[in-house]
């Protein structure tokens, strides 16, 4: 079985449609059924269910155990056929929720690249970081649910990395004193909700009591842009309000703030130590020059 094959299967897996994922591949649908086909006969069982009628995908119990087995194999194909061309580069995987892979981490990269090492960066839910963590599939998660911290049995490791405020965006002028708003000065109907954590979740069910529902429910995070216009409204981390009042959004401080939200990151064993340390250290580094006390580093605490 060769790398093509499994990013065939991983395709088919990310967009659920045989034809989208043929057209992302940039061949027929004809030719990913055949390599799908040829890949089970290897196998000797089925990985896909072939349902008359349904055009998105859906997995054989053995096409879901062989999908995790799947990122594995193309991560050691890819370090394997890597290892001629990257000389004493070594390289990392990372993984984290959204929003601190866009605010935080993108802009400490490029000083972390510059000290010849290598970053694989990968967009990954809290509760799949810890199974990833813990097969090997990443060297170092960010994760946001509080909710997903649980015994370290494996040898995982869960640290605080830093804690920020929540504050409201939105491209028209609210209510305020000063930049301070209430929830009362909030028009429900006018929110995009994003469900952060849950303690965020229950701040938000007891200030606005789920009578009104809001305008959108967002649970990706990329698309907040694309519906953040008009009079709509979001209760978002600081870290993101200060990207959009960057663009001429108008930010404002909440008297009745939800809890501080915390951001995790997990590591396991010692392999990576090096290249690990480098990265949080110039992520320390970024929190304290660049966001005035508002977000706290709690990088140093770990050590």
């Amino acid at each position: 079985m060769t790398l093509l094959d499994i990013e065939t299967f991983l395709a088919v897996v990310k967009y659920g449609n045989l034809t989208v994922a043929a057209q992302n591949l940039f061949i027929s649908q004809p030719s990913l059924t055949r390599r799908l086909q040829l890949m089970e006969q290897e196998l000797g069982y089925p990985l896909i269910l072939r349902q008359k009628g349904h055009r998105t995908i859906q997995l054989t119990d053995q096409g879901k155990e062989f999908y995790k087995i799947a990122w594995k194999w193309q991560l050691l194909l890819e370090e394997t056929n890597s290892i001629s061309f990257s000389g004493e580069k070594e390289i990392l995987s990372v993984a984290s929720v959204y929003s601190v892979g866009r605010y935080f981490l993108t802009p400490v990269l490029s000083q972390f690249l510059s000290q010849k090492f290598r970053v694989r960066l990968y967009n990954a839910f809290s509760e799949d970081s810890y199974q990833h963590i813990e097969s090997g599939l990443y060297d170092l998660a960010f994760i946001e649910q509080q909710d997903y911290i649980y015994n370290n049995t494996r040898g995982t490791l869960t640290k605080p990395a830093f804690s920020e405020p929540f504050t409201v965006i939105s491209y028209y002028d609210i209510k305020n004193s000063n930049g301070l708003v209430s929830s009362g000065d909030l028009k429900p109907d006018q929110e995009i909700y994003v469900p952060w954590n849950n303690e965020f979740k229950a701040w938000h069910s007891l200030r606005f009591q789920n009578h009104i529902s809001p305008s959108i429910f967002l649970e990706d995070v990329a698309l907040l842009e694309c519906f953040l216009t008009d009079s709509k409204w979001v209760i978002a981390p600081y870290a993101m309000g200060k990207y959009f009042e960057n663009k001429g959004a108008h930010i404002y401080h909440l008297v009745d703030a939800p809890p501080r939200r915390i951001i995790y990151y997990l590591v396991k064993g010692t392999k990576k130590n090096i290249p690990i340390n480098l990265l949080l250290s110039l992520l320390d580094q970024y929190l304290h020059e660049n966001f005035e006390n508002k977000i706290i580093s709690l990088l140093k605490h770990n050590e």
